[in-house]
């Protein structure tokens, strides 16, 4: 009769571990920074819009994103707070950055991916006062030049059917070029 109370005891207790610490349930991402993968290696700095080559790209976009300035920074910490109900999309995906973007007067945290071949970026927002309670997400492509401070990077939708718009340095990361 104790040994039945007793295992009963810790069955409740580790249903209700499980059921008070969800995020504990979340199997370890896989972050493997690259410094041969082209985004992760240079994305890092502050740009702005190229406004003549997203003319090309996107009048619309162009136009509404004209005066937009997007900062990156590193910061693998990111990774352990990601919520566990993220779980299924990031399971076979690899992080290669992780850190902060600030758009505008907003900071996100943010993790680069591949999905569905491209390079993707996925940013978090608060929602229901939970810090990283929200996700959206974004195509992106880099285009290294000779000399850092004259890449572009190219910002899309979070699907191939959507343009994109294209950025150069504005001030770069200390150390480079």
């Amino acid at each position: 009769m104790k040994i039945h109370k007793m295992n009963q005891t810790v069955i409740t207790a580790a249903f209700m571990f499980l059921l008070l610490f969800p995020s504990t349930l979340m199997a370890e991402l896989k972050f493997k920074p690259n410094k041969e993968n082209v985004v992760s290696s240079r994305l890092e700095g502050r740009w702005q819009v190229d406004k003549a080559m997203s003319n090309r790209l996107s009048v619309r976009l162009a136009d509404r994103n004209q005066d937009k300035t997007i900062e990156f920074h590193a910061d693998e910490k990111v990774v352990a707070k990601i919520p566990g109900k993220y779980e299924k999309f990031l399971a076979d995906k690899t992080i290669y950055m992780a850190g902060t973007m600030k758009s505008g007067k907003n900071e996100y945290p943010f993790i680069l991916i591949e999905h569905k071949g491209n390079p993707h970026i996925v940013i978090f927002r608060e929602r229901d006062g939970k810090p990283l309670g929200d996700a959206e997400s974004f195509n992106v492509m880099l285009a290294v030049a000779e000399k850092t401070s004259n890449d572009l990077l190219f910002v899309g939708g979070d699907f191939n059917n959507q343009p994109f718009y294209a950025l150069e340095r504005a001030e770069m990361p200390e150390g480079d070029d």
